[in-house]
């Protein structure tokens, strides 16, 4: 998550758009179509690239997994591509059974062969979401059987195969348009042009135009072979900034708001339904670890500076801006999560230990600037440049010669991601819903230790955990360790986890089973 995006163009100004209501022509059936206003974070929809929060909530329902989940649960996972499954006693080995009726959109039977192709494929391509696969292969001993394995016990695969980005493709149709699972899938795959026009899946919806920048929109797939039908003709997903939509959702010229703060979603009529949670987001401020970036991060990396910031922010305040529902982020984990941190965990903001702090660090007066999504960037309503400028305003008057520095995401996120800010603020919604998700992201060499220049060795004691984690599977030693985990994290890490926000849904009375879901946001085979 993350945050979980390639690639954002500038935000489409609104155009009302009528939904959710019957057009009646003559001589046809009534359309009934569904709109859908959000901030894009989307890349182009190819399942084994894309792990943003548009993309999957969009691929989620053109490309069914082996097992998902219903309504906003992300614990118990349900049938889907696969009509039985079971696990071997060490969590090793993952044996699923395809069921018989599965088809694809062009009416032809779902396979282990599909299955295979499609999860080497994203292992292969080596794009964001191929650290889904990482540690795990896979077997077809025959049309209906497929066997995930794994060197180790991985208690989470079940969790980890539910990602839109490892949905199942009709592999004889991308290998026709030159798709390629091989292990050179990287250089050699060439469907992104196809999949960026047409879908490949066995879900109830099937691409019918793609922009990454104004709208994408998808059609009912008329030989979906699963029990829920698709209750629409058409989706339409519109690229809207915050304000606009607020007033379309009021207006009734859109179906559904995805991105409302709380006080935005106050006074939106009695004509919508608003549908409060807590978000899986958690925004996080960190300080660069790569001592040789720059004349800033040779201070930056410097533990005192570190400990400057943790105590120089002022929590509470954020969590004000934030709105009605935000709690302080006590750890990385959301809430909902095993091993969650409580607000008793969350750290205090402690003015004079910062400019103690400060001071031993030595980086005075020189300049460090603050990266993130500028350009209006907002998730959960939560604008990145207010953020940023709150931490600013809290560095300041620690001592510490900060300024912002935000820009499009599209500028921004490769350089977070390659390691090139200085200090950065950002934010991460889970890539499947489990804690390993965190710890296997946030330790040194990892994913984002990496993106922090936290190389592996920085901290034996967070890495132990790390490695402990990932293979325990009694329930309750695991939190116990993603408890202690994010302890350790909070005590030394480059990291400092700032606010969960509350999640907001604005929808329209006519639509029905509107329910948030941590990882594809919104569950459009349910909608009704």
């Amino acid at each position: 998550m993350k945050i979980h995006f390639k690639s954002i163009a500038s935000v489409a100004l609104s155009v009302a758009l009528v939904t959710t209501a019957f057009v009646t022509t003559p001589a046809t059936a009534a359309t009934k179509n569904l709109t859908i206003e959000t901030v894009f974070q989307l890349t182009p929809p190819d399942p084994g690239r894309t792990f943003e929060q548009t993309g999957n909530m969009i691929n989620h329902a053109m490309y069914q997994t082996l097992v998902t989940y219903k309504g906003g649960d992300a614990s118990t996972p349900v049938a889907s591509i696969a009509s039985k499954w079971s696990v071997n006693a060490g969590a090793t080995q993952f044996t699923f059974t395809i069921d018989p009726k599965a088809k694809f959109s062009d009416g032809t039977k779902v396979t282990s062969a599909d299955v295979l192709f499609s999860l080497n494929r994203v292992k292969n391509i080596k794009g964001n979401p191929s650290s889904l696969m990482a540690g795990i292969t896979v077997a077809a001993p025959d049309a209906s059987t497929v066997v995930l394995t794994t060197e180790k016990a991985t208690p989470q695969v079940l969790a980890i195969v539910t990602s839109p980005s490892l949905g199942i493709v009709n592999s004889k149709v991308v290998k026709a348009n030159g798709g390629s699972d091989a292990e050179d899938a990287s250089t050699s795959d060439k469907a992104l042009a196809y999949l960026t026009s047409a879908s490949a899946g066995s879900g109830p919806y099937m691409l019918k135009s793609f922009s990454l920048t104004t709208e994408v929109d998808l059609v009912k797939n008329p030989n979906f072979w699963g029990a829920d039908k698709p209750a629409y003709d058409k989706i339409i997903f519109r690229n809207v900034p915050v304000n606009v939509q607020r007033l379309d959702i009021i207006k009734g010229s859109s179906s559904i708001a995805i991105d409302l703060s709380p006080d935005q979603a106050s006074g939106v009529g009695n004509k919508v339904n608003v549908i409060k949670g807590q978000a899986s987001n958690v925004f996080f401020f960190y300080l660069s670890q790569n001592s040789a970036f720059s004349a800033a991060t040779k201070f930056t990396s410097n533990p005192k500076c570190v400990e400057a910031v943790r105590y120089g922010i002022n929590y509470n305040k954020i969590v004000r801006y934030a709105g009605l529902g935000a709690i302080q982020a006590p750890g990385i984990i959301p809430s909902f999560f095993s091993g969650a941190l409580t607000q008793k965990d969350a750290i205090k903001q402690d003015t004079a230990r910062a400019k103690a702090a400060f001071d031993a660090c030595g980086i005075k007066d020189t300049p460090v600037s603050i990266s993130f999504w500028g350009s209006g960037g907002a998730v959960n309503g939560l604008n990145f440049g207010s953020l940023a400028a709150l931490v600013n305003e809290d560095l300041n008057a620690v001592g510490f010669n900060t300024s912002l520095t935000g820009a499009p995401i599209s500028v921004s996120l490769p350089l977070y991601r390659d390691n090139k800010e200085e200090m950065g603020l950002w934010l991460w919604g889970p890539d499947w819903p489990d804690s390993t998700n965190y710890t296997e992201s946030f330790s040194p060499g990892t994913k984002v230790g990496l993106r922090m220049g936290w190389p592996a060795g920085a901290d034996a004691a967070i890495t132990a955990l790390q490695a402990k984690a990932a293979t325990e599977t009694d329930a309750k030693k695991r939190a116990a360790l993603f408890t202690q985990w994010q302890k350790e994290m909070n005590l030394r890490s480059p990291l400092i986890p700032l606010v969960q926000p509350a999640d907001i849904l604005v929808a329209n009375k006519s639509v029905l089973n509107v329910k948030d879901h941590p990882i594809w946001k919104l569950n459009l085979t349910e909608l009704k």
